[in-house]
């Protein structure tokens, strides 16, 4: 969950073609302010009118990234009151939401993990036992995010944790970058840790921001459970087709699975037996997980148990974590959070969503979301194609889920619930283009992969997601009701 790629301040010595880049991206991003902001029509009220016009150039700042993700989310904390959209105190409602919360617990329990050797641990041992297997260190490359998922909410974590691992493998079967394996394990870090926010509600800050938004427009609350039962179906098939899919993308016909496993047992000895503080932090992180699943039972929200774990992971006694480390947190990470949900419930208080509805009301659109199924299916494909000219998650859901929401007040067939759900959700399946996700562009970084590399296997994965989002909307989600 980090504030998208890292971004490099400018620098005194940076090209001339450079810094004119950036002027002329941010130039753009007025230049769309002003077109919207006068090129509306005059029946469209203020506080709709500038709100859209600042939306829309944020959303370009965000895309080109002329400066880092974070500035361009204070630039539209202090626009907001500014313009007279909305009121100070209503752009900063945003960080009072209980999900700018679950994801300052989440970075800390994230934290708390790394300061162990739990990860590496899990990791070797899944390694070790499926690496003698076809196919099996992949297999193990992607399992691990998935499993990492429940108890470090945080996409980047898992990538980070899992690279330096793959990194190892690939070291001790001394694979090289053009070699068809070392392809497979480094796109497999990012297309795992992609899925791996699938079913898991704080796993992904775009399930989040998704909830938030979804409560904030229909006044209706998707609880942990609820966002597991909707997406497991989808998380449990995606792991399989993501190794298929990798498999033959990059055929590979030799491994060393011997060499492997024995270098994978040295690597396990080497952490020696589990100890008992890493058994003190996993009864934790089960402890958070029941009440996590629990919550239509107890009522506390995602954030309260995250809370508690947090404390309890550094509390006297139990100490598992240090907690001047744990409050080390990514502050740009909250900043575009908080601002991102400001602005999505700004479009909804100033009146925005409902030009939006207005002008996207038509004969086609109408029919499109008369059909419940064609709906889910326009949906998936609107969010894919929008989401290949928006390089962060975040930013995916800011630019769909208030869009779908108006397109979904147009029909009575719809479920406005169920259409955010998978706006978010697909927002997540960003396989083909480096700059989507963040594991992409981390993965992207080591210099190992091309964007080349992403084009194959993501063109298949996306399709396949699209496809298994309509398989999902005739069965799964049809008998929950939700259609």
């Amino acid at each position: 969950m980090d504030d998208g790629k890292k971004v490099s301040g400018t620098s005194m010595k940076e090209p001339s073609w450079v810094r004119n880049k950036k002027l002329f991206f941010f130039g753009l991003s007025v230049f769309v302010f002003l077109l919207v902001y006068l090129g509306l029509p005059a029946s469209v009220e203020y506080p709709s009118r500038v709100t859209l016009a600042i939306t829309l150039a944020a959303i370009v700042l965000w895309v080109l990234e002329p400066i880092p993700f974070s500035m361009t989310a204070v630039l539209v904390l202090f626009a907001l009151p500014i313009s007279g959209a909305v009121t100070t105190e209503f752009v900063l409602s945003g960080f009072a939401s209980p999900a700018a919360f679950l994801i300052v617990a989440g970075m800390m329990l994230a934290s708390a993990v790394e300061q162990t050797s739990l990860g590496k641990r899990l990791a070797y041992h899944l390694l070790y036992g499926l690496g003698e297997k076809k196919g099996g260190i992949l297999a193990g490359t992607i399992l691990i995010p998935q499993v990492m998922a429940i108890f470090i909410p945080a996409a980047s974590v898992r990538t980070a944790i899992l690279l330096p691992i793959v990194f190892s493998v690939v070291a001790i079967l001394e694979l090289k970058k053009e070699d068809m394996l070392s392809k497979q394990l480094l796109l497999g870090v990012a297309v795992a840790s992609n899925v791996s926010g699938t079913g898991i509600l704080p796993a992904a800050i775009g399930n989040v921001i998704t909830v938030d938004l979804i409560h904030y427009y229909t006044k209706q609350h998707i609880t942990y459970f609820d966002w597991l039962l909707l997406a497991f179906p989808m998380w449990l098939i995606l792991i399989p087709v993501s190794w298929f899919v990798l498999s033959k993308s990059f055929p590979v016909t030799e491994e060393a699975p011997r060499e492997l496993k024995e270098k994978m047992k040295t690597m396990i000895a080497e952490l020696g037996p589990i100890t008992s503080r890493e058994k003190r932090l996993l009864a934790i992180l089960v402890f958070v997980f029941i009440l996590w699943t629990l919550e239509g039972i107890h009522g506390l929200p995602p954030v309260v148990p995250a809370l508690i774990g947090a404390v309890l992971m550094a509390w006297p006694g139990i100490k598992v974590a240090d907690w001047e480390k744990m409050l080390n947190i990514h502050f740009g990470t909250l900043m575009l959070l908080g601002v991102t949900l400001s602005l999505g419930r700004a479009l909804y208080e100033t009146g925005a969503i409902r030009y939006l509805s207005k002008w996207l009301e038509s004969g086609f659109t109408s029919y499109l979301f008369a059909n419940p199924s064609i709906a889910v299916l326009t949906v998936a494909i609107l969010t894919q194609l929008i989401h290949k000219v928006t390089s962060n998650v975040s930013t995916a859901v800011i630019a769909t889920v208030p869009v779908v929401m108006a397109l979904s007040s147009q029909s009575t067939q719809s479920s406005s619930i169920l259409l955010g759900f998978i706006a978010g959700m697909t927002s997540l399946f960003g396989f083909m283009l480096v700059v989507e996700t963040i594991p992409g562009v981390m993965v992207h970084g080591t210099g190992w992969v091309t964007q080349r590399d992403f084009l194959k296997p993501g063109i298949w994965l996306t399709a396949v997601s699209i496809a298994l989002t309509y398989v999902m909307a005739l069965t799964w989600w049809s008998w929950l009701g939700y259609l």
